[in-house]
């Protein structure tokens, strides 16, 4: 095989993974703008995805946006969502200017023995590994970057 042949494989493989469509949503620091965004981005990508893919994603966008909003520390501005259709996948971009924290590698506590000591919360990262095929993480610039993977 020339360097040609590999050149055109390897812009063939960059065509797949390009963006079909993309949208773009600003989500304020408010607990009540989740439900706007959910509603936003259901009216908006209802037509383009999969359902069971645009639930996945909205469960864990959900999640991961109550915890910014809830706990993020030294948080400043609004929080910025990217959603790309590409061939075989979605991929989501979450930013936020906030102190450095990884979702990826916080560890959930160990279970209680029993539901009346079980403490309420907690499970949300965990929700969001068992929904999406890819989660990462990155600290650029000051801003916390989350990107997700659904396939569909």
């Amino acid at each position: 095989m020339g360097k040609h042949e590999r050149r055109a494989r390897g812009a063939q493989r960059a065509s797949a993974r390009a963006p079909t469509a993309a949208w773009q949503f600003v989500i304020e620091r408010e607990r009540a703008a989740i439900g706007r965004f959910n509603a936003a981005m259901q009216q908006t990508l209802r037509t383009h995805v999969p359902e069971s893919a645009l639930r996945a994603l909205q469960v864990s966008l959900d999640e991961l946006l109550t915890n910014v909003i809830m706990h993020a520390e030294q948080a400043a501005g609004p929080i910025e969502v990217e959603i790309e259709r590409v061939a075989d996948s979605l991929d989501t971009t979450i930013g936020y200017i906030a102190r450095e924290f990884d979702p990826t590698a916080w560890k959930p506590a160990a279970r209680s023995a029993s539901v009346a000591t079980t403490r309420i919360g907690g499970l949300g990262i965990v929700l969001v590994r068992s929904l999406m095929d890819d989660f990462r993480y990155s600290y650029d610039d000051g801003r916390n970057v989350v990107r997700l993977r659904k396939r569909c």
